[in-house]
């Protein structure tokens, strides 16, 4: 950790100021010390040079943080080759679009940073990146590839929940959350109010979310005749993601927030943001996330992601991607 990090950094509990203790140093940075805040007397430990940031609730969302962390620390060694296919490799090319219209710079928060794609473009791009995530199997992969592009000077590695963000206000020019953390974080509505204001006046955030209204649901349900399946999919806002990680019988489940256009509009709002626009991302397109040798979409699919780039801001196409897109300013 960041000699200069102590400046920006509050409890995740109260936002009250952080005191370092015990802290032991390699060359310039903090390796491991003890973060106590005065205020509501509670603890966070600095292990292996990241601060330990979470406030952990207790009772059922506890349990939820939690699995989350297991979910994320068990697929950290499988995200980047799962996500190794063409119509993963077609998102990343519209999130990094979007993320350079942003005109990224200064100080910038990335919540939800995994194994810290979004993270290294930011730092390649000249910003001073604070990347969070509430796994730490996530961030160490993240650090090492920084290290290795030599960027780990302009990175800094936090663990953190989406909703419990531990920064004091108006300190980052620009923020993003890219590919769902906020569809995991339980309070959620909280943590888009935090990001409101750790933001500078004028600041933009940009975010990405798992979609409740996809279009291919719907296509499916009209090309199979299946209406009760679409019923029942879209009857809750609420689900669980599972995945089964080589060497576990069970498969692990990620608890999920799935959110509507309107409803992500209305909470940023009521967070403070302007300048609401919403858009889609893998219309037509749906998500895969198996590995494959190419990266390269071809015919038809080209044509559809071709055909998306056309309509992804234009309603009703806007509100029916896979995940939904959107870009708002302080």
């Amino acid at each position: 950790m960041k000699e200069e990090t102590l400046d920006l950094i509050a409890c995740p509990s109260c936002r009250g100021e952080l005191e370092l203790t015990e802290a032991r140093r390699r060359g310039p940075d903090i390796w491991s010390g003890s973060l106590r805040c005065p205020s509501c007397g509670a603890s966070y430990p600095v292990l292996e040079g990241i601060p330990r940031l979470v406030a952990w609730p207790g009772g059922g969302p506890g349990r939820l943080y939690r699995a989350a962390l297991a979910y994320y620390d068990a697929y950290a060694p499988h995200a980047d080759r799962n996500y190794h296919n063409p119509r993963m490799a077609y998102m990343r090319e519209v999130e990094d679009r979007y993320i350079l219209l942003t005109r990224p710079g200064g100080r910038v928060l990335d919540i939800g940073c995994g194994t810290g794609r979004q993270a290294l473009l930011l730092a390649e791009l000249g910003c001073h990146v604070y990347a969070l995530d509430i796994s730490i199997g996530m961030l160490l992969l993240a650090r090492s590839k920084a290290r290795d592009r030599g960027l780990a000077g302009r990175v800094e590695f936090i663990q953190a929940r989406a909703d419990a963000l531990p920064f004091r206000p108006g300190v980052f020019d620009r923020a993003y959350s890219i590919f769902g953390a906020f569809n995991h974080a339980p309070r959620w509505r909280d943590g888009l109010r935090q990001v409101h204001e750790v933001l500078r006046a004028r600041g933009a955030f940009l975010m990405t979310v798992l979609n409740r209204l996809q279009l291919t649901w719907w296509l499916d349900a009209l090309r199979k005749r299946h209406g009760r399946g679409l019923r029942a999919r879209i009857a809750s806002d609420l689900c669980y993601i599972k995945v089964r990680v080589k060497g576990r019988k069970k498969k692990l489940k990620l608890w999920t927030k799935l959110f509507t256009p309107r409803e992500l509009r209305e909470a940023l709002s009521e967070a403070g943001f302007r300048e609401i626009r919403i858009g889609s991302i893998l219309l037509f397109l749906r998500p895969k996330f198996t590995y494959s040798p190419s990266t390269e979409l071809s015919g038809p699919e080209l044509f559809l992601a071709s055909l998306e780039d056309k309509v992804r801001w234009l309603p009703p196409f806007s509100y029916l991607g896979a995940y939904l897109m959107a870009l708002a300013l302080k």
